[in-house]
């Protein structure tokens, strides 16, 4: 079977980063089978300007925690996207983040295995490592959980690496602050950039947590969605065990420069307990996938307000 004829499911392939997965997927000549409940993701980002589903896509609405789920045959890959991403919302009801991320991960991972999945990647976080001092991240690094959705990504990782063979190879890739079009500014979890975004555009001040100094590393959705891509894709073997892999930039910018960037006012509001700084060390990645990000975020900032 050539590349061009492969079938992947995404589960949460209406989401944010989901849809441009999809999108991406369907461009490489894949068959897509879409899973998803819609509680955040969008149908709409799944269809063509005419209102129409495009060929290659078959779409399921379903909930991958609980409920029955589909039967497709003949899955050659998984891409787990799909779950609950508010920190603030895990830490006053975990029992939905253990159902959403820890439970879903068993059920859906069981599923792919007896369909003959050959490759699954699952999306992780960056929050697993907590507020460490020890910069730049490195997946050695001892992680720090500090909520309950840190704390289920890593026990995800753990059912991950529990079904990693030579069968179904796993791995799991830690996202760091993903940004890029489409991202929603409605939903639980709501990064600076489209906060920021949706006050300039409103002609609002944009308000900054404490004195902005805070770092992150932002990386681009499409970058993402190729890093994905790579993973699922490499070669079977070669790792014995299950292959963790940090998804950035390895660039920290400002939390104060992203907000600049847009321009306008900048109102400092009181600071909440968060990560000072946060970069990742992307050599694994680059070393073994031979994955690079290609866009910078001031620059797709200044190319968003102009475009």
């Amino acid at each position: 079977m050539c590349i061009r004829d492969r079938h992947i499911v995404i589960t949460g392939g209406a989401g944010f980063i989901g849809h441009h997965a999809t999108w991406r997927a369907l461009e490489r000549g894949w068959k897509v089978s879409v899973l998803d409940n819609f509680s955040t993701g969008k149908l709409e980002n799944l269809l063509l300007p005419s209102g129409n589903i495009p060929g290659g896509l078959t779409i399921y609405e379903c909930d991958i925690a609980e409920g029955p789920l589909p039967d497709i045959p003949n899955i050659d890959y998984l891409l787990h996207l799909a779950a609950p991403v508010s920190v603030e919302e895990s830490l006053n009801n975990p029992d939905k983040y253990s159902k959403g991320i820890y439970h879903a991960s068993k059920r859906i991972l069981t599923w792919a295995n007896e369909r003959g999945c050959q490759s699954v990647v699952a999306a992780s976080t960056a929050a697993i490592y907590g507020d460490t001092e020890d910069i730049p991240m490195k997946e050695t690094n001892t992680p720090d959980p500090l909520s309950p959705y840190a704390e289920y990504k890593l026990e995800m990782e753990g059912v991950l690496d529990g079904y990693h063979s030579s069968t179904m190879q796993c791995a799991a890739l830690r996202f760091f602050n993903v940004f890029g079009e489409g991202q929603p500014d409605d939903v639980g979890y709501v990064s600076a950039i489209p906060i920021f975004k949706k006050q300039y555009e409103s002609y609002k001040p944009i308000t900054v947590t404490g004195d902005g100094l805070q770092t992150r590393d932002f990386v681009y959705v499409e970058d993402v969605v190729e890093a994905c891509f790579a993973a699922i894709t490499r070669p079977n073997g070669g790792f014995e065990a299950m292959p963790v892999f940090n998804v950035g930039t390895g660039e920290e910018v400002r939390v104060l420069d992203i907000a600049e960037a847009f321009g306008g006012e900048i109102v400092h509001i009181d600071p909440r307990e968060e990560q000072r700084r946060a970069l990742a060390d992307i050599s694994l990645i680059t070393q073994v996938l031979d994955w690079r990000p290609q866009t910078k975020v001031l620059q797709w900032i200044k190319e968003d307000k102009n475009a």
